[in-house]
């Protein structure tokens, strides 16, 4: 078999232009995705039972001690989620030069999250007080949204924290400022694959294939910039905050669920909830969407209930993309939490409407109760679309004040930028230098013998257990458990929904070609196509295809020549398109990543795979053939290509009565996409920890005979 999933860099980068191409947020409603949309709809309905069966479990939840025992759950939860923590090592931390400016110094540092893989940071120090007895300061990790510019982007929050008398460290998380994980080799400064979400996307996968998520290198690495900031001399380390925005936002929630000793979080333009942000702005990036999130009864609210008692500030913006009202259902739930363990959290009844939808900067809009500003959560509320913090930096830093500084002293402000300003440029009187951790601007090229994503992966990879020898059943229990697929040989056709016709005419004397939709599962149509030779029993030959549309599918004119043919010798042909069907688009964060990577997300955030829907939709197709007046049941062979193949081969497995497989181009081995720096067009065939439990070579030798590797149709 020939792998098509694994490409050098050199090939990669001839046709690098693929992956500059615009997002553009496709039509759900369009024709071309009404497959894409009916499975987007089935997963949001089965994430929509989850969240209902977990609001019942936190409504039953009346006392602290019931809390608290939600909260180790919830916190063991995230962990095994996420693969665990790696073990701490040697920080090795350095500092590279310092910046005086206005109330506070930048000091340029680096330090090993883990052995040989670097984090660039930037450490802002407020200028000692005159006159006063210098004491150990409050510190806040802040990590920056989405965006290439990294640490670059927290400047005026982190300057503003300075000014106000917080030691702030400021990091490039992975795939951003100068920790690009896939850097342009002719401008290292620029990455192949867009944007930061891109390399988050592309950096998720191999963990994905072992049993990880990329949260957990994320996590890790600012935990690890909490154990730099204790180690300095000029910070209390009973008073660590954090603060983030938007991707930001994301990975401060993070942080604050797995280290207790962050003793002040504020998350801004992240939090909603799943019943609003699936059905609107959908999954988004890797670190955002942990595989079985949903499924293992977790929601939003459960980053901040896992934090009680600890001073929370969720953060929102009217007119976020991640919808006001889940933020609102969110934190009507968190408050009820939170007041198990301090009542100051639900207020004092004012016997006032709640405001709603804030018009300015609004404190506590959920809830007509009077919250005083020393309650451990606030909901800080502000105008405009996502990421609009301007106006309510003050009650952002008046939150960090009273709840790390214990200091009731006025926010220090910075003046109103300039109408039009860049607000992601240098700041005018500092020189660019000061931001630049490492020589070249980019630890690939500073540091090349660094670890990557990738190679941390591969070696982890290496020192986790081999997976067991399966064999029959403990081999197809086993792929159902990784792939989720849930049909099985037999299994009646879905209730509620019936397969219709979408064109029947004669084709010659011997065959009618016969167009049609199958249901293979609630709410789940695909497209198929049937040519049945005149009478009798005949062989069956079931055919995966990707689409069945002419204009996505040239090559599809000689096929349909070569299934009538195979008709006209006595052999009834069935040709599928499985789920999506027709295959449709997405928005793309990066081309290298396929057309199926935010739908693999939605699908693992409930405990789903595309590749096991797909095996769905194979074997429901044989169960349909078994019925078929034409066809011999006991003659059933099956041929598929690329990313298909490997559909089938988890489908042969499962189901004994395909007699016989032809596959071409498919992927050989999960192994061979941990080997390579980069793999092209791996979503629809991601598992979740697949490596935990078999590779493909092991279902190639289960199939023995029963598969030939070649050309199709013959």
């Amino acid at each position: 078999m020939r792998n098509i999933h694994l490409v050098s860099v050199t090939t990669f980068l001839a046709g690098v232009g693929l992956f500059a191409q615009t997002a553009i947020r496709p039509d759900p409603n369009g024709p071309s995705n009404i497959g894409r949309t009916q499975l987007t709809q089935s997963l949001d309905d089965i994430a929509a039972n989850e969240t209902t069966a977990r609001r019942a479990t936190i409504a039953a939840i009346t006392t602290r001690t019931q809390a608290e025992a939600r909260q180790r759950g919830v916190h063991q939860k995230i962990l095994t989620l996420i693969g665990g923590l790696p073990e701490k090592t040697p920080l090795n931390a350095k500092s590279l030069g310092t910046t005086q400016a206005d109330g506070f110094r930048i000091e340029k540092i680096l330090y090993e999250s883990q052995p040989n893989f670097p984090v660039t940071a930037l450490l802002y120090i407020p200028e000692a007080k005159t006159n006063t007895s210098q004491q150990k300061l409050p510190a806040i990790v802040v990590s920056p949204g989405h965006g290439l510019t990294g640490k670059l982007t927290d400047y005026t929050f982190a300057s503003t924290f300075a000014r106000n008398g917080f030691v702030v460290l400021s990091y490039d998380p992975i795939g951003q400022g100068e920790r690009l994980q896939y850097p342009d080799p002719a401008d290292p400064a620029k990455t192949l694959l867009k944007a930061a979400t891109g390399e988050h996307g592309e950096a998720g996968l191999q963990p994905t294939l072992i049993g990880d998520a990329p949260a957990r290198i994320i996590a890790w690495d600012s935990i690890r910039a909490v154990d730099y900031l204790i180690s300095r001399p000029e910070v209390d380390p009973n008073r660590i905050g954090a603060f983030g925005c938007s991707g930001g936002g994301t990975m401060t929630a993070l942080l604050a669920a797995l280290d207790t000793r962050v003793q002040a979080i504020a998350v801004a333009c992240y939090l909603t909830s799943f019943d609003t942000l699936l059905p609107t702005l959908g999954p988004q990036d890797a670190e955002q969407s942990i595989p079985n999130f949903i499924a293992s009864g977790l929601d939003f609210p459960d980053w901040i209930e896992v934090a009680a008692p600890r001073p929370y500030a969720i953060i929102s913006t009217a007119q976020d993309m991640f919808p006001f009202a889940g933020a609102l259902a969110t934190t009507t739930e968190a408050r009820r939490f939170y007041a198990l363990f301090d009542p100051s959290s639900a207020g004092t009844p004012a016997n006032n409407p709640p405001p709603g939808i804030p018009t300015g900067p609004t404190l506590n809009p959920d809830t007509s109760n009077a919250i005083p500003a020393t309650a451990p959560l606030q909901w800080i509320t502000g105008i405009g679309r996502h990421g609009n913090l301007g106006p309510i930096t003050g009650q952002i830093v008046s939150f960090f004040l009273t709840h790390l500084a214990h200091s009731d002293a006025q926010p220090i402000l910075p003046p109103p930028p300039t109408p039009g300003a860049n607000p992601f440029a240098p700041p005018a009187g500092i020189a660019a230098s000061a931001f630049q951790v490492t020589p070249t601007g980019q630890i690939s090229t500073s540091y090349p013998n660094s670890e990557t994503v990738h190679t941390l992966t591969f070696k982890r990879n290496a020192t986790l257990p081999n997976p067991k020898l399966l064999t029959g059943r403990q081999l197809e229990q086993t792929i159902r458990e990784v792939t989720h697929a849930t049909i099985k040989p037999g299994d009646p056709a879905p209730i509620n929904t019936e397969s219709r016709p979408l064109a029947s005419a004669p084709e010659g004397d011997v065959h009618v070609r016969h167009r049609f939709t199958l249901a293979t599962a609630p709410g789940i149509n695909i497209q198929a196509e049937f040519y049945r030779p005149a009478d009798g029993k005949h062989p069956m030959l079931l055919v995966l295809k990707n689409s069945l549309d002419p204009a996505l599918e040239p090559s599809r004119v000689e096929e349909v020549k070569k299934f009538r043919a195979l008709a006209d010798a006595g052999t009834a042909v069935l040709v599928i398109a499985p789920r999506p069907s027709p295959p449709g688009t997405e928005e793309t964060k990066a081309s290298i990543l396929g057309p199926f990577y935010l739908t693999e997300l939605r699908a693992e955030l409930v405990g789903k795979t595309l590749l096991g829907f797909r095996v769905d939709d194979v074997i429901a197709a044989v169960n349909f053939m078994q019925g078929s007046t034409t066809g011999d049941p006991n003659q059933i062979s099956a041929q598929a290509s690329g990313h298909l193949g490997l559909v089938l081969l988890h489908a042969a497995v499962l189901d004994p009565r395909i007699k016989h497989i032809t596959i071409d181009h498919t992927l050989e081995s999960y192994k061979s996409l941990l080997e390579i720096p980069m793999p092209v067009d791996a979503p629809e065939d991601i598992l979740p920890g697949v490596l935990r439990h078999y590779d493909i070579p092991q279902l190639i030798q289960t199939l023995g005979p029963r598969l030939t590797p070649g050309d199709l149709y013959r």
